[in-house]
């Protein structure tokens, strides 16, 4: 029985045009924030979508309107990563299993429009809905993309299992400046705190000095989309003990 640690792979080979799926305004910069800086700094075209409006992100009802304090936030947060403002597909936040076949479409025509060679998209072990209807849509529509994408699949909910792990350690401090635009949602919870954690636990396994802060993808190619999200989908159930 050998080894199994998640190997850290080089940055360079990760190709543009970048197209980066998110259910709400916030997700891709806690999963790959420090990543996509990175593709940011080298010049390379990046495609940002956010699927919902983020209209149940302030259960306290502390805004007169988040949908509009979230949009504000997200492009300011892209910003901070060196990014443009992102698309707002505006779909109902919490509801996007019920417009499945609808955001299966939009995501096809995206990935025909853009032909990524990098994709970042959700990990098929999360758990909140909208995050596994994202991840589900990305496997319908998988047979519009380049057969040669880099499909990163990174995690919000839960932390990947294993995969690829990137040297973040650079472009952290962007990824951090970056969660703090987040202000309606740090109300709630510290995500640039909790960031920090999840970021450098992700390099416990290194031993390399100056590698502090990591983020972690499962590293597939479009025809392995179908088959991972099978085998992640059954045993998420099987340790949920959920029959559905």
């Amino acid at each position: 029985m050998k080894h199994l640690f998640t190997p850290l792979l080089p940055r360079d080979p990760l190709l543009g045009p970048v197209l980066v799926l998110a259910a709400h305004p916030d997700d891709e910069v806690i999963g790959a924030g420090g990543m996509l800086a990175w593709h940011a700094r080298r010049g390379q075209a990046i495609t940002v979508v956010h699927a919902t409006d983020g209209a149940k992100g302030d259960p306290s009802a502390r805004e007169n309107d988040i949908c509009a304090v979230r949009r504000r936030e997200g492009k300011e947060a892209l910003q901070r990563l060196g990014i443009g403002e992102p698309q707002h597909w505006d779909l109902p936040d919490g509801d996007l299993p019920e417009h499945l076949p609808a955001l299966t479409e939009r995501v096809r025509a995206l990935f025909v429009q853009v032909q990524p060679r990098t994709l970042y998209s959700f990990w098929f072990g999360e758990a909140h809905r909208d995050h596994r209807a994202v991840a589900a849509a990305t496997v319908r529509a998988a047979g519009a993309l380049p057969a040669d994408c880099r499909c990163l699949l990174y995690g919000v909910n839960h932390v990947v299992p294993g995969g690829t792990l990137f040297d973040t350690t650079d472009t952290y401090p962007a990824k951090y400046k970056a969660l703090q635009a987040y202000a309606s949602q740090n109300v709630y919870i510290d995500l640039p705190g909790m960031s920090e954690h999840r970021d450098r636990a992700a390099t416990v396994n290194l031993d390399l000095a100056g590698v502090l802060y990591g983020e972690m993808f499962a590293d597939l190619k479009p025809a392995e989309l179908p088959h991972a999200f099978a085998l992640a989908d059954q045993l998420q159930r099987l340790l949920l003990r959920d029959s559905s």
